[in-house]
């Protein structure tokens, strides 16, 4: 169930009921609490078009986001579970990097005491990593209260 919930956030254009949480919004609109769906690191010699990264904007130009460690593209099992670290980043630099990214906003807003709260219990956090049950979707949708995410 968990490893479908990522999935259904990627795929949401096939699941119904996407829309009834989350809309498009541009980048001029952009505000803190809203998930961008990036193309994966190209370095890490993963194909781009086919997996997607998530980071959510905190204002002031960063992001936050939850990436393995140290991810060795050659060995299946640091793909599933590897040690995670969370960080943020600049956004204009993670964009250039990336080159594009879509943006997804939470229809109805969030409390972003709760938001800014969750931002600064993370940066002191650990979690590890497992693409299927917690991964940079399940650390973005916790951070807007949708979902759980596993912290040590």
């Amino acid at each position: 169930q968990r490893e479908y919930e990522a999935f259904k956030f990627l795929f949401h254009k096939s699941v119904p009921g996407h829309g009834e949480v989350f809309k498009v919004v541009s980048e001029s609109t952009l505000q803190p609490r809203d998930i961008l769906l990036l193309p994966m690191d190209t370095s890490s010699g993963l194909s781009s078009s086919s997996f997607k990264h998530t980071a959510v904007y905190c204002g002031d130009g960063e992001v936050i986001h939850f990436q393995t460690k140290h991810l060795n593209p050659c060995s299946f099992v640091n793909i599933l579970s590897n040690s995670g670290r969370i960080s943020k980043e600049g956004f204009k630099a993670m964009k250039k990097e990336r080159k594009k990214c879509q943006i997804y906003q939470k229809k109805g807003g969030i409390n972003l005491n709760d938001f800014h709260s969750k931002v600064r219990e993370a940066m002191n956090s650990k979690a590890k990593y497992h693409l299927g049950k917690n991964n940079c979707i399940h650390f973005a949708l916790y951070l807007l209260g949708l979902m759980d995410f596993y912290m040590q």
